[in-house]
């Protein structure tokens, strides 16, 4: 895996003048590197891995961009779920150690690399793990967590049907609160995303007292 470039965005100019200093020393990581950066010039950017604040967070939202990871060092330590983003978002609350965020960017880089040898690819589709997306020739869309991990079961099993009880197993672990009614709703949610951005329908089919099946026939 090469050496990656990690961009950070902030407003803030005490957090903007820390990471400024850390970019500078030059074996901090040998999986990465960081470069100074502003909202204005990410559109024209190829935008993968960031670390931001709330102020620059928001203003990239309202600008629609999204990235594929957002490391956010998080001012008010709240979690950013009022904000409408696809991106993975991994909070960084203050105080903080430039060590600490060096080892949780190491780890996602490694994660990645891990993911980029599982990229799924059926018919005329792909699907990165690592970046969510999902793929055709000529469109992509961007699944959530939980979406992903769905997709990712029913793709890795293409021959099997998969029971609800499996994926709930598997992608909430039963946790508190989750039922099948969760399951449901995320599934409508994958199959409506599908449908109007890849204009594929009934891609993610379910047969009752056996459960969902990805449709090969349309494949």
């Amino acid at each position: 895996m090469g050496k990656s470039t990690i961009l950070f965005i902030f407003e803030n100019a005490y957090l903007n003048n820390i990471f400024v200093e850390a970019a500078s020393c030059v074996n901090a990581s040998k999986l990465f590197c960081l470069q100074n950066f502003t909202v204005e010039k990410v559109k024209k950017n190829n935008l993968n891995i960031l670390v931001t604040d709330n102020l620059s967070l928001t203003k990239m939202v309202n600008q629609d961009i999204k990235p594929d990871c957002i490391f956010l060092v998080n001012e008010s330590n709240q979690a950013s779920s009022n904000l409408k983003i696809s991106s993975e978002v991994i909070n960084i609350n203050i105080p903080f150690k430039m060590s600490d965020i060096y080892q949780r960017i190491e780890n996602y880089l490694m994660q990645i690399d891990i993911n980029s040898k599982r990229i799924i690819k059926y018919g005329n589709f792909t699907y990165d793990p690592s970046t969510r997306k999902l793929m055709n020739q000529s469109m992509f869309l961007r699944l959530t967590e939980k979406e992903s991990q769905i997709f990712t079961c029913l793709m890795e099993n293409t021959n099997l049907y998969i029971t609800k009880k499996d994926l709930l197993n598997k992608v909430w672990s039963y946790g508190d609160g989750i039922d099948t009614h969760t399951l449901e709703t995320h599934i409508y949610a994958l199959r409506k995303k599908i449908e109007s951005i890849l204009n594929i329908k009934d891609l993610i089919m379910f047969e009752e007292k056996k459960g969902y099946y990805i449709n090969k026939a349309i494949l």
